[in-house]
C-alpha cells in the first residue's frame, strides 16, 4: 500500500534532520586540527623512508636511481606539503 502524503513527508523532514546532523558532524571533523606530533611524526618517516630508498633500489636500477628517488620524493614530499596547506 502506499503511505498518506502526511507520513511521507514526516519521513522525508525525518531523513533531512539526520542528514543536516550528520553534516555538522562532518564539519566538526573537518575543523579539527590535526595534531602536531602527527605532522612532525610523518616528515620525520618520510625523511628516513627518502634517505634510505637508493640504498634499496641502487642494485636493481644503478645510476638511474638518482631519477627515481627524485621523482618518488619530489612526489612523496609535494603531496605532504599540499597536506600541510590544506590544513
Amino acid at each position: 500500500g502506499e503511505f498518506p502524503a502526511s507520513a511521507v513527508r514526516v519521513s522525508m523532514e525525518e531523513d533531512i534532520t539526520t542528514l543536516v546532523d550528520v553534516m555538522g558532524a562532518c564539519e566538526r571533523i573537518v575543523k579539527t586540527p590535526v595534531p602536531l606530533a602527527y605532522s612532525r611524526h610523518t616528515s620525520r618517516f618520510l625523511s628516513v623512508y627518502a634517505f634510505t630508498l637508493p640504498l634499496i633500489l641502487v642494485d636493481k636500477e644503478g645510476l638511474m636511481v638518482v631519477f627515481s628517488v627524485l621523482m618518488i620524493t619530489w612526489a612523496l614530499f609535494g603531496i605532504e606539503e599540499i597536506g600541510h596547506m590544506i590544513e
